[in-house]
């Protein structure tokens, strides 16, 4: 029985969930540069409009994992659990690079994080914007990232660069933007770690992306995880990562599923703190933060991540014990200290 190709699952998305084996035709037809940039999009944009479930993100990822770039990571790094700290993306606001601020915190905790990402595409600031204005290179070698992490206690892994395949599909995906169409591709990248982190925390713009994330990472088999979506109690706008003032909704292997943080600080703090205008204004208001200059709203919500992050990763027995390790981290200096070496790293 001859296979279905693209056109015929494209007729195909809009009646029926799709079907592992018809994912990974997909997932080949995606990348295959003889494949029309019209066929890729019709598909895209079928499967965009109908909705792509848990399943078939799982299927999507596992798909196109293995032909990522390999690190020299896997799971777990020296007996402990590799961590991830990133977010969907999409919300549209430029908010300062909270997860890329956990890298230090994290790894000054004993925690190892090898953080995928990439450059702002729905903000100003992406993950890889603010660490090049910190000083710190996202260029390394595969074969460099495992002595990075040795040496730091973290490392970054720039999507791009180590998803080369997925070069050929980003004209269909621009075109698509430039309609105001997201595709599957505007959902996957926190499935897409090629160093398959066996902990992650997750940060989603919108409370229905919550089930999505967390039912897919289980069907992928990730030992520990959060997805959480936090809402800004003044605002009620959703920050894409947790909440230090507001309600939050979580999903995943820990015993929560909604909490509200009672800050330590004026409570009535506006969002606007958080945002910042640029990739460099938020590499400075991180290193405020590490410094320990910065105890509102930022800071706080930096320290509530971690702790959060730490529970997640069962380097903290509970949110309170997290809470205590990630206060001690920025309080000793010890995130700042991560920083100040990464940066060293960087000039070699």
């Amino acid at each position: 029985m001859m296979m279905a190709m693209l056109p015929d699952l494209t007729r195909a998305v809009s009646e029926r969930i799709l079907a592992p084996q018809d994912i990974s035709i997909a997932a080949s037809d995606l990348l295959d540069p003889t494949v029309t940039d019209a066929a890729k999009a019709e598909f895209l944009r079928a499967w965009a409009q109908r909705g792509e479930t848990a399943a078939e993100l799982a299927a999507c990822a596992e798909a196109f994992l293995p032909k990522a770039l390999n690190p020299g990571l896997s799971g777990s790094w020296k007996g402990k659990p590799l961590l991830d700290c990133c977010g969907t993306g999409g919300g549209g606001l430029n908010l300062i690079n909270i997860s890329t601020g956990l890298m230090f915190v994290l790894a000054a905790m004993g925690i190892p994080v090898v953080k995928h990402g990439n450059r702002g595409i729905t903000k100003r600031s992406g993950s890889a914007d603010v660490l090049e204005a910190m000083g710190i290179r996202i260029d390394l070698a595969p074969q460099e990232v495992p002595r990075c992490l040795e040496e730091i206690g973290c490392a970054f892994l720039f999507a791009p660069a180590y998803h080369t395949t997925f070069a050929v599909i980003a004209p269909v995906r621009k075109a698509l933007a430039a309609e105001g169409q997201r595709t599957v591709f505007n959902l996957i990248g926190p499935l897409l770690n090629p160093a398959r982190p066996d902990a992650r925390l997750v940060g989603v713009f919108s409370r229905e992306n919550v089930a999505l994330y967390r039912d897919a990472l289980a069907l992928m088999k990730c030992p520990r995880f959060t997805v959480v979506c936090g809402e800004d109690a003044e605002s009620g706008t959703m920050i894409g990562e947790a909440s230090a003032q507001g309600t939050n909704v979580f999903g995943g292997t820990l015993p929560l599923t909604e909490l509200t943080r009672t800050p330590g600080y004026d409570p009535h703090e506006h969002i606007d703190s958080l945002l910042v205008r640029n990739a460099d204004e938020s590499a400075s208001r991180i290193e405020t933060i590490l410094s320990g200059e910065d105890q509102e709203l930022a800071h706080d919500t930096l320290i509530f991540n971690a702790a959060i992050a730490s529970w997640t990763h069962g380097s903290a027995s509970s949110l309170d014990e997290g809470l205590a390790q990630a206060t001690d981290a920025l309080e000793s200096g010890a995130a700042l200290e991560k920083l100040r070496a990464w940066q060293k790293f960087s000039e070699r």
